[in-house]
């Protein structure tokens, strides 16, 4: 029997939570991308090109599972792969994280299952309570809804075999993104914004290039209607005062903001590719060493890298450990800080890196060790 969601008024089973009324609203037919109108066909074959061409990601007869909560990016994410889908022929599903932050999310998350369902398209909706877990963790709402969004949906990834997760993260969101990771002390290649491309977690985001007034003005030529989030003009978090408040200046200072951030986006990506494969090559010379106390950095693969090129090690460590953490940045400083005592022969030296972990100078080596 399935079990109820006290206050959702959704059921769960052993397939997710499902509305307790199974059949599908009388959502209209999504057109067909040859029936748009010239800009809005332009969005979705520009998202195309973007995954074919610049990230070099073939979808053709690949499982994909999108992650919407029926707000206006992921709805288009959802309607835009709809609309190819004939193109790549790939199988889609989706995946609805209720948070349980507001009254009215039961509803949204019966609306999202039943619009898949006038699509044919399945999908899974789960309810979390975020504010609780952030508690328990001692995060911020934001920090502990982003993790647990994307631990469940790596869970459903793997339940279902998909190839990919993709999520609707849109321009304004990888302004959004430069400009937090500019506040926090990020470094380079890091400051250039989320990635559109995560092979190592399997996370695609088709619309990072793409214009949210462009997204909105295809959903209404589609005639679908979406779900605002009012916690998105809540000033206490970051994030929005950034987006009505920093934002908006700068845009009036540089009307092409968006393209000198896309650029820097692309620099990011070429450097990264670049530092990766460093690493890589020289971690075929000297491994790392992994014990249960840790992973240690031997004084000759330290020695054989130059200042860049350690700090690049130190964050792939951390992210390594992070695997298994699940949240926390270093900052440059920090990062900068402990090459300093190294280079400097400090022993005994410790460093307090986010989520606990902690890196430990020893006899030219570097061990960070997880918390324990």
């Amino acid at each position: 029997m399935p079990s109820q969601q006290p206050g959702t008024g959704i059921s769960e089973n052993s397939s997710g939570i499902v509305p307790d009324t199974a059949s599908p609203l009388p959502f209209d037919p999504l057109p067909v991308l040859q029936t748009l109108p010239p800009a809005s066909a332009r969005v979705c074959l520009d998202i195309r090109h973007f995954l074919e061409r610049e990230l070099r990601v073939g979808l053709q007869k690949r499982r994909l599972l999108l992650a919407v909560s029926g707000g206006a990016d992921s709805l288009a994410l959802l309607a835009i792969l709809v609309l190819l889908r004939p193109h790549w022929h790939c199988e889609l599903s989706v995946f609805h994280l209720d948070h349980q932050l507001r009254p009215e999310s039961p509803e949204e998350a019966r609306m999202v299952v039943r619009r898949c369902a006038a699509w044919g398209i399945p999908c899974v909706a789960r309810a979390v309570d975020v504010a609780a877990y952030a508690g328990q963790r001692g995060l911020g709402l934001e920090e502990a809804g982003r993790k647990l969004r994307y631990t469940l949906l790596e869970k459903e990834r793997r339940r279902i075999g998909a190839d990919w997760i993709l999520t609707g993260h849109h321009r304004a969101d990888l302004e959004e993104d430069v400009l937090l990771r500019l506040i926090r002390g990020a470094g380079w290649p890091a400051l250039g914004g989320m990635p559109a491309l995560d092979r190592r977690r399997r996370v695609l985001r088709p619309l990072l290039c793409s214009a949210p007034e462009d997204l909105r003005t295809l959903l209404r030529v589609c005639g679908l209607s979406w779900v605002d989030d009012p916690s998105n003009a809540d000033p206490r978090y970051t994030r929005n005062r950034l987006r009505h408040g920093i934002l908006p200046l700068l845009r009036a200072e540089n009307p092409s903001l968006h393209r000198s951030i896309r650029t820097l986006w692309r620099l990011a990506r070429e450097d990264a590719a670049h530092w990766e494969a460093l690493l890589d090559n020289a971690l075929t010379q000297t491994a790392l060493q992994e014990t249960p106390e840790g992973i240690t950095a031997p004084r000759a693969l330290l020695r054989a890298l130059d200042g860049s090129g350690r700090l690049r090690l130190y964050l792939r460590i951390l992210r390594m450990l992070r695997e298994n953490i699940g949240y926390g940045q270093a900052r440059a400083e920090t990062l900068f800080a402990l090459d300093a005592a190294w280079r400097e022969g400090r022993g005994a030296t410790r460093f307090q890196l986010p989520g606990g972990i902690t890196a430990a100078l020893r006899h030219g080596n570097i061990l960070f060790m997880p918390p324990q």
